[in-house]
């Protein structure tokens, strides 16, 4: 309820509507009877909205129009299917959305992967095998000195050693620097370094970091980075 204030008029289209919040307006996309996500987006500009989310960003027409009410003063949400932060930035590029918008819009981008958590009842110290020490060393983390937890598994767990879901995030600020490199054509690995110089967490370390904590296990890093 950060946003969610009765001062500002916030309007979603969503496919589907999965929870029904009050003092939202939600809308269902049904392409089936031209109900899009763009078309629904024009509609909510003529509605002098203060919060705009868009399920998803599809197509390059859903993009534009995002972007462009951004550019006009409103605070827009949405998601894309990417492999990590930096990747979104590509990805409207390769769009087509011109990189002038994308450097003058995009604020925040936060990448996320869901893990299972350790069973609270049955989690305990472990020694990370082989395998995984080597995994992850190849991707430039190093294990040592470090503490990290498995369930064994018990009655609460059902025997599987994890109890219930948490995300792990990468968050990247678009800083003026990053903008600029947008605007000039640089390359991907370009922008990584930079938003890394700039302080974001990747989410490979993020889930280690929630791995020492014993939220998680390494397993289930490697499993969805």
């Amino acid at each position: 309820n950060y946003v969610n204030t009765p001062s500002l008029n916030i309007m979603t289209v969503e496919d589907p509507v999965e929870y029904r919040l009050a003092g939202i307006n939600q809308i269902q996309a049904r392409a089936s009877v031209g109900l899009t996500f763009a078309t629904a987006l024009r509609s909510f500009l003529r509605q002098d909205p203060d919060v705009i989310m868009v399920g998803e960003i599809r197509d390059l027409e859903t993009g534009e129009i995002g972007i462009k009410a951004a550019l006009t003063g409103h605070l827009v949400l949405s998601t894309l299917h990417t492999n990590d932060a930096v990747a979104t930035i590509i990805r409207l590029l390769n769009m087509g959305i011109d990189k002038y918008l994308i450097a003058s819009s995009v604020s925040v981008i936060v990448a996320q992967r869901l893990v299972r958590r350790i069973c609270l009842a049955c989690k305990k110290p472990v020694v990370p095998s082989v395998e995984i020490a080597a995994a992850m060393s190849s991707r430039g983390m190093d294990l040592s000195d470090k503490t990290f937890y498995q369930g064994v598994g018990c009655k609460q767990c059902s025997g599987t050693g994890y109890w219930g879901r948490m995300p792990l995030h990468e968050i990247m600020f678009i800083s003026t620097a990053m903008k600029e490199m947008i605007v000039r054509d640089c390359s991907e690995i370009e922008l990584m370094r930079a938003a890394h110089d700039s302080g974001m967490e990747p989410l490979l370390l993020n889930g280690i970091n929630k791995a020492v904590r014993g939220l998680t296990s390494l397993e289930e890093i490697l499993r969805v980075i």
